[in-house]
């Protein structure tokens, strides 16, 4: 099950037990549901890790619906616990395995009841509703926020919000 279906199962079964599980905040990236997924990992790339290679090798699945769902949690273990990263390379807390994303290309923090984000000196940089981010100058974000990382269209929603758009309420 990927998180997608995990989120839309949370949602069925009500706002409590979604709010509960859920993590505060996530990406969500939408699809066409009749299009097809180009595996743009770039598996080529002598800079992926072996797990990020064999997943290029396998492909990827488009998630029912037309949404892939990142949940904004920090990794157990993992660099930075002051923020949570995002990235091309497994040891980061959100992996998107596109060309267009560093290996280390953003992050976001929570700052009191607020979210922000930074671009974390990427190549091919992050936007926020199409204005370009300096390299680690955080800006807040709110929810329903587009959010551009490398050429991939996210949207950050925080869960209330994500729970009202899974649930139609």
């Amino acid at each position: 099950m990927d998180q997608a279906d995990r989120y839309r199962q949370l949602a069925l079964l009500g706002k409590e037990v979604f709010l509960a599980s859920a993590a505060p905040a996530a990406l969500i990236r939408r699809r066409a549901e009749d299009s097809e997924v180009l595996d743009r990992t770039g598996s080529g790339d002598k800079d992926l890790d072996a797990e990020t290679q064999v997943a290029a090798a396998v492909g990827r699945r488009r998630a029912p619906g037309g949404i892939e769902v990142f949940p904004l949690a920090k990794k157990p273990g993992a660099s930075f616990p002051d923020m949570i990263t995002i990235g091309r390379t497994a040891n980061n807390d959100i992996v998107l395995r596109d060309v267009t994303v560093s290996r280390l290309h953003a992050f976001f923090r929570r700052r009191d009841d607020r979210w922000v984000v930074a671009d974390a000196g990427s190549k091919n940089g992050t936007a926020v509703e199409g204005e370009p981010l300096l390299p680690r100058r955080e800006r807040d974000v709110g929810s329903g926020t587009g959010v551009r990382i490398g050429d991939l269209e996210l949207t950050f929603y925080t869960a209330v919000d994500l729970y009202a758009v899974l649930s139609g309420k």
